[in-house]
C-alpha cells in the first residue's frame, strides 16, 4: 500500500507577527502591573514601616517617662510590633527580589548558592562600578534567573555569570548546556527584557551566550 505524503506547511507569517505581538503585549501588562505592586510595596517599607517603628520609639521613651503606664504601654507596644511584621511582610510579598534588598551582585551570589546542590555550577563574577537602579537591578535578575532556568532545562552543567561596566552595564550569561530550542524558551523573557529598556541578545556557537544591557543615565554636570 503506498504510503500518503503529507505535507506541512510553515505558519504564516502573519500568524507569527500576532503571536510575538500578543507576548509582547502581555510583558507589557506585567511590567506596568508589577510596577504598581512594587511602588506599593516599596511605600509599605519606606514610610508605614517607618512611621510604625519611630512610634514604637516614642512609646518606649513614654514607658520611661510614666512607669505607671508601663504595662498598658507594653500592650500597645505588642499589638504595634505585630502590625510592623505585617508591614514587612506584605512589603516583602509585593517586592520579591532580592535585588530590591540587597543590590545585584548579593542577589545574583544568591542565585549561584540556590544551584549548588543542583549539579549546575553556577559562578558569578560582578565588576560593575556603575550603581544600578533598584528597579533595573531587579529586571536584570528577573531575566538572569529566567536565563539560569533555560540552561539547566537543556542539561548545562557550568554556567557563568558577569556583570561589567563602568557606563552601559551588561549581564553575559554563558552555559555549556543544549542548543536547540532556545530562541523559544527566550520569547518571553525577551520580550520583558526590552519592556524595562534592556538589550537582550544572544548567540550560539560553542557555548550558548545572552548578553543583557542596560545604559546608565548619567546626571549632566552643570
Amino acid at each position: 500500500m503506498a504510503k500518503r505524503l503529507v505535507a506541512r506547511s510553515k505558519p504564516p507569517k502573519k500568524l507569527k507577527k500576532t503571536a510575538k505581538s500578543d507576548v509582547e503585549q502581555v510583558a507589557a501588562l506585567y511590567v506596568q502591573t508589577r510596577g504598581v505592586l512594587v511602588r506599593a510595596g516599596r511605600t509599605l517599607h519606606d514610610h508605614v514601616g517607618s512611621s510604625l517603628s519611630a512610634a514604637g520609639v516614642q512609646l518606649q521613651l513614654l514607658r520611661m517617662d510614666v512607669p505607671a503606664a508601663e504595662a498598658r504601654i507594653d500592650e500597645i507596644l505588642r499589638v504595634l510590633e505585630g502590625a510592623l511584621d505585617r508591614v514587612r511582610e506584605l512589603s516583602h510579598e509585593l517586592c520579591p527580589s532580592p535585588a530590591y534588598r540587597g543590590g545585584l551582585n548579593q542577589a545574583l551570589m544568591r542565585l549561584a548558592e540556590q544551584h549548588a546542590s543542583s549539579g549546575c555550577r553556577v559562578e558569578v563574577e560582578y565588576s560593575a562600578t556603575a550603581a544600578v537602579p533598584a528597579e533595573i537591578a531587579a529586571a536584570l535578575y528577573e531575566a538572569a534567573c529566567e536565563v539560569v532556568h533555560q540552561a539547566r532545562q537543556k542539561g548545562a552543567a557550568r554556567v557563568g555569570i558577569s556583570v561589567r561596566g563602568a557606563g552601559p552595564v551588561v549581564l553575559r550569561i554563558v552555559d555549556d548546556g543544549r542548543k536547540s530550542g532556545r530562541a523559544r524558551g527566550w520569547s518571553v523573557v525577551r520580550a520583558l527584557a526590552s519592556e524595562q529598556g534592556l538589550a537582550f541578545e544572544s548567540s550560539t556557537g560553542k557555548s550558548t551566550i545572552v548578553c543583557i544591557r542596560h545604559a546608565i543615565r548619567r546626571t549632566p554636570r552643570g
